[in-house]
């Protein structure tokens, strides 16, 4: 019996993603930030965040299943529908987070895919549109990112003032009683 596998999963396969090209960096670009201190990154100072809260940015909030890994023709392909938008304090977010997920700035580079990392860096520089990060619960207490770890580094040592993200809708309360957030109410 034949197996059925979706139109994206099909196009992602034999073909390049035709955003690919959007957001493409050099390899010379991307090479001369890796191990640079987060003073001399190119988004140093830098205040103004181009948040990107649309519905169809949230796919680039969650890494997608590897492209060959075919997904059925069922596959709904939006796992992001169900999450909620808020905003919140980037402080506040930094004294909740699970001990496991703090980043020493002189070991991020180690830590962290270098290429992601200066990828993040470049594009927030670059003012792209930026995506949430997504905030789950952590099961011994205290939130992680469970997808846009790279961002959230970035505007960390950026010192942004606040923070866009994305988390499930059932842990609304739990969030509610760990940080200060303003939901988005859905239109």
């Amino acid at each position: 019996m034949a197996e059925r596998i979706s139109a994206a999963a099909l196009k992602k396969l034999l073909c390049q993603d035709d955003e690919s090209e959007t957001y493409h960096y050099s390899q010379e670009d991307v090479a001369a930030l890796e191990g640079l201190c987060p003073d001399d990154w190119p988004t140093a100072g830098q205040s103004f965040i181009n948040w990107d809260l649309s519905s169809e940015g949230r796919k680039h909030t969650i890494d997608p299943p590897c492209p060959w890994l075919l997904q059925s023709a069922e596959y709904a392909g939006d796992e992001t529908a169900s999450l909620v938008t808020g905003r919140t304090v980037f402080s506040d977010v930094e004294t909740q987070l699970h001990p496991l997920f703090r980043r020493a700035t002189n070991t991020i580079w180690e830590e962290l895919d270098c290429f992601k990392l200066a990828r993040a860096i470049l594009h927030i520089a670059h003012r792209q549109p930026l995506s949430p990060v997504f905030l789950c619960l952590h099961e011994e207490g205290g939130i992680f990112p469970g997808g846009g770890t790279h961002r959230y580094e970035v505007l960390k040592r950026m010192r942004v003032q606040e923070l866009y993200f994305l988390a499930y809708t059932e842990d609304q309360a739990a969030l509610d009683r760990l940080l200060p957030v303003q939901w988005k109410v859905k239109p």
